[in-house]
């Protein structure tokens, strides 16, 4: 009897311990389940500032000072408790990116010669939430050159021919405001000065690797179709200063130097069975004509696809492929006539190793643009405001225009990084054509069409969540071809080297 008495006094003991331990767990438990909430809530908020379509991975492994920066802030942006009317808070993010370059034997117009610069760019951004259903971001930056001169447009487009200059501005990239689900229609609108990366950016892209970013003034209108994927409208404006070479710059002093853009570009949804499947028109209307005659202005249509196909045990395909029709400068191209004469494609595939401690995966890639008949540009297949460094090697001397280039490379694991090794081999698809870049430029070639080849090599290493420092160093051995469009024997002769040291971090 004093045994049963023990074990009740016992069983009422520890069911009253239990019921304290049970209402100790539920507080627990409560706030775990508040903490995964409020990570779900960071998460999305990170999911709606990312672009549509995601940039391809094929050739990011080769490109790791660009394509493997985050798009967006790897920790919750910081918000402010700010109480005002119409103001329900502010998250604050930001980066700030530093670039040390060293060019050997670059040929700058005058005569080989070895240079170095040093470069920063640095922004913040506020986005405050207005309402439900709105919300304002402004982002203004900082970019400037240490010495405020370099011979390799680091510092931006503005300069004389000998090089380029920068002012160390600061300048607001980005004011829009943002509206989801317009009037219940279920189009979202961003509508200002904005940032605009679709697909791989072979077409548009902000150019994150240069220190002066390409923005866009207008309106874009996004579509989420659910399955089927995002559809996104765009009708905007922008200067057409985009970098040194580029074909889009004002050929008279004082001429209009804008263009207005307008596009439809579809995303599919990625998946397992079919991958991701993207179709776009983009429209250019651009008065920068070449004779100073208004109807000799810039009309421009652009039709594209790009399929990034699903992985297939660890091996991936991409292929995407463009034609324009219109006028440039006034002359209509053969494409009028359905003739198809201006085109553009990019074919390649990746593989990834399989639990391979040291080799991460391959990878190789063809690409092809038309070059003119003649050293006129209207001929030539044209990019328009896209985000291309390292594609052709981190030189930069040469983009999807009037080219046909080779490229296989390997990425490994190294220490806490990862190492990129790859080769290119460019040559011009037209020997009288031309070629174009961001830090070279060129005109016909009287010897041949080989532009050269290029070693890189790029070294990424994450130091934290949101710090990184990159080191790239690329080897140029120049082509007939090239010596020719660039000034024929004496100039560009000398193998090429080019070299970086980059930190990044976001906040």
């Amino acid at each position: 009897m004093r045994f049963a008495g023990a074990i009740s006094i016992l069983a009422l003991g520890a069911g009253s311990t239990a019921l304290g331990q049970s209402a100790g767990d539920r507080e627990t438990r409560i706030d775990e389940l508040q903490k995964q909430l409020d990570a779900i809530a960071a998460q999305l908020r990170e999911l709606q500032g990312q672009p549509s379509g995601s940039t391809s991975e094929l050739g990011a492994r080769l490109d790791g000072a660009v394509r493997q920066s985050p798009s967006e802030a790897l920790r919750e942006p910081r918000r402010l408790n700010i109480s005002a009317p119409g103001l329900e808070g502010l998250d604050i993010t930001g980066y700030v990116r530093t670039r040390g370059e060293y060019w050997g034997n670059y040929d700058t117009g005058g005569g080989n010669g070895d240079s170095t610069a040093f470069g920063t760019e640095a922004a913040l951004g506020f986005n405050a939430r207005v309402s439900e259903k709105t919300s304002v971001y402004i982002e203004p930056q900082a970019s400037f050159i240490w010495g405020d001169d370099t011979t390799h447009g680091l510092g931006g487009p503005s300069g004389t021919a000998g090089g380029f200059t920068n002012s160390d501005d600061v300048q607001i990239v980005q004011a829009l405001m943002r509206v989801s689900d317009m009037y219940g229609s279920g189009f979202d609108m961003g509508v200002g000065r904005q940032k605009i990366e679709l697909g791989a950016e072979r077409m548009i892209g902000d150019d994150e690797w240069s220190l002066n970013r390409t923005t866009f003034d207008g309106f874009r209108f996004d579509r989420n179709l659910g399955d089927p994927g995002n559809l996104t409208f765009l009708a905007v404006r922008v200067e057409d200063v985009v970098h040194a070479t580029a074909i889009m710059v004002p050929t008279i002093p004082g001429q209009d130097g804008r263009g207005d853009l307008f596009g439809l570009y579809y995303s599919s949804n990625k998946n397992d069975s079919t991958g991701q499947v993207d179709v776009y028109v983009l429209h250019l209307e651009d008065p920068n004509y070449g004779s100073g005659v208004p109807s000799d202005e810039t009309r421009w249509t652009t039709y594209g696809a790009r399929w990034n196909s699903p992985s297939f045990g660890g091996l991936c395909f991409e292929v995407e492929a463009a034609t324009q029709f219109g006028e440039f400068n006034g002359l209509r191209t053969g494409n009028h006539d359905w003739g198809f004469d201006v085109w553009a494609m990019h074919a390649g595939a990746s593989y990834k190793m399989p639990d391979n401690q040291l080799i991460d995966g391959f990878c190789v890639a063809y690409d092809y643009a038309t070059g003119g008949s003649n050293s006129s540009v209207q001929h030539s297949f044209v990019q328009l405001y896209p985000s291309v460094h390292g594609w052709f090697g981190i030189t930069d001397f040469f983009s999807w225009q009037n080219i046909e280039h080779w490229m296989v490379g390997a990425s490994f694991n190294v220490g806490e990084g990862d190492l990129m090794l790859g080769y290119h081999w460019n040559r011009m698809a037209a020997a009288d054509g031309g070629f174009f870049g961001y830090n070279q430029g060129g005109g016909a070639s009287t010897a041949g069409d080989d532009l050269g080849r290029e070693i890189d090599l790029v070294y990424s290493v994450d130091c934290s969540k949101a710090t990184a420092v990159d080191f790239g160093i690329g080897y140029f051995f120049p082509g007939d071809g090239y010596q020719s469009a660039i000034g024929g024997s004496g100039t560009g002769d000398d193998n090429v080297t080019f070299g970086y040291l980059q930190f990044r971090t976001r906040f």
